[in-house]
């Protein structure tokens, strides 16, 4: 294989089994996962360090899953391919794939119109600009001149606008030898929670040496923001002791879901192809719309959805948990 791991090395190590599904509406489960430029012992165990002192405060907070998944895991089964593939196709294509409504947005942020020859997909503007996906990936721009479109990142570089500029620096960082970390914690105090406990993450990376000052915590440690990340989340990186993938029936907003009788294959098929159109909002993300949502508000936010954006079907979605059609 050439990656230096022995035969027992290259298949993911569930420590910790997933607990199975809450029967508590009321409880969250969010997924935290080491970026795989920054995991290791250190940032494992700076990341587990912040849940024991909260917990050391009287939070009550379950860790109900821990795994670490090989390189090699994740390159065979196309993990990264298949949890940006939505992503990756605008990488890929740019402008060329805004919607109607994602060009009225557009407008509507940067004040002019728009021109799709100049809205290009993050690998066009590899080429375009001779950078190499690590340049692109530390591109930084003024705030104003970053846009979230429908779930694609937009940034203005010059006279460029680049669509999803960190997609070919996350593909290339993933190789053989880039294990993935994946927890997944349980408590009923809502992503208010969450999000204090990502600042204090971050704030014990930044004094350990372990994350730039002027970084995000999203680059060392991705955590679930909303319900439907969740899935997404769980139906990657959430595995059996057997490696298998945990069924979408057997998380905890995936049951809940079901209970509610939204069919399996409509959670799936919101999963995979999340960009909606939204009463009164055009089309947006549903990942971004739930974000910081409860069970029960994410669920009532399916009755504004007016119709799914349903883009050319990938490869990359229609595997099987071992990659295969």
């Amino acid at each position: 294989m050439g990656s230096g791991h022995h035969a027992d090395d290259i298949d993911p190590k569930v420590l910790v089994p997933y607990i199975g599904p809450s029967t508590d509406p009321n409880e969250l489960d969010v997924l935290f996962y080491l970026r795989p430029e920054t995991n290791g012992v250190a940032v494992e165990s700076t990341v587990l360090a912040v849940i024991r002192d909260c917990r050391a405060d009287g939070v009550t907070i379950q860790l109900g899953y821990l795994a670490n998944i090989p390189g090699h895991t994740i390159i065979q089964r196309r993990v990264v391919e298949r949890h940006y593939a939505i992503r990756l196709f605008f990488a890929v294509h740019g402008g060329a794939a805004f919607t109607l409504d994602m060009q009225r947005q557009f407008t509507a942020h940067y004040r002019q119109p728009f021109h799709p020859q100049r809205v290009i997909g993050a690998f066009e503007a590899l080429r375009r600009l001779s950078w190499r996906p690590e340049q692109l990936f530390d591109l930084w721009v003024d705030e104003s001149s970053v846009a979230r479109i429908a779930g694609q990142v937009v940034k203005q570089y010059n006279d460029l606008f680049i669509v999803n500029y960190d997609i070919p620096a996350l593909l290339h960082k993933n190789t053989t030898d880039t294990d993935i970390a994946v927890m997944l914690f349980r408590a009923d105090q809502g992503y208010e929670l969450f999000f204090e406990l990502a600042d204090s993450m971050r704030d014990a990376l930044v004094a350990g040496g372990l994350l730039s000052k002027r970084l995000p915590i999203a680059r060392a440690v991705h955590f679930s923001r909303s319900p439907f990340e969740q899935l997404l989340d769980a139906r990657d990186y959430l595995l059996q002791p057997g490696g298998n993938p945990v069924p979408v029936a057997e998380t905890s907003f995936g049951r809940f879901l079901l209970q509610r009788g939204v069919p399996a294959d409509v959670v799936q098929g919101l999963v995979d192809h999340p960009i909606c159109r939204f009463r009164n909002m055009g089309e947006q993300s549903l990942l971004d719309m739930c974000e910081g949502f409860g069970y029960d508000q994410a669920y009532q936010m399916l009755t504004n959805i007016e119709a799914q954006t349903r883009l050319p079907d990938s490869t990359f979605l229609r595997g099987t948990a071992d990659g295969v059609d």
